[in-house]
């Protein structure tokens, strides 16, 4: 538990020094191969991209396209301008999310209700699987996340508010 509250603590002073920096942007400026790269995804999921921010997050230059699946929930492709995928993220119901990570996250937060929920894929990472999870604890909104397998507990207090 100490090494959760000091990774806590050292990750809520770092994250404001590396904020991302985001910005809307219309579908029709985004480089052609990170929009090829994008709906090439998004068509294996069913979802038609909607929207694009651009990120810039410590000096790297990512286009994050989104829409909508066919259950409603959000679907999001990040790719770097050459076309490479970054992180494919849905939305999901926490039912959907595997029990040794649930138990995860119960045993590191009990009582946490998350407010969002998401899978993220990371090919950039050997496709690893990480759950994302938002919401509030403690009077303060925080940031989970736990490798499919139920390993890699990450907890950062959201400071950006």
């Amino acid at each position: 538990m100490k090494t959760i509250l000091a990774t806590t603590a050292i990750l809520a002073f770092a994250v404001p020094a590396i904020a991302q920096e985001e910005s809307q942007m219309s579908m029709d400026e985004v480089p052609s191969a990170a929009m090829d790269a994008a709906r090439m995804e998004a068509d294996t999921m069913g979802v038609s991209l909607e929207n694009v921010q651009m990120d810039d997050d410590q000096d790297t230059m990512t286009y994050e396209l989104s829409g909508t699946m066919e259950n409603g929930m959000m679907f999001e492709v990040d790719v770097l301008e050459d076309g490479t995928v970054e992180e494919l993220e849905e939305e999901i119901e926490m039912a959907a999310v595997p029990q040794g990570v649930s138990a995860a996250l119960d045993e590191n937060l009990p009582g946490f209700e998350p407010e969002f929920v998401e899978r993220s894929t990371r090919p950039n990472e050997d496709g690893r699987v990480v759950y994302e999870f938002e919401g509030m604890h403690d009077d303060g909104e925080v940031d989970v996340e736990i490798d499919e397998d139920g390993s890699n507990y990450t907890l950062v207090e959201d400071t950006a508010g």
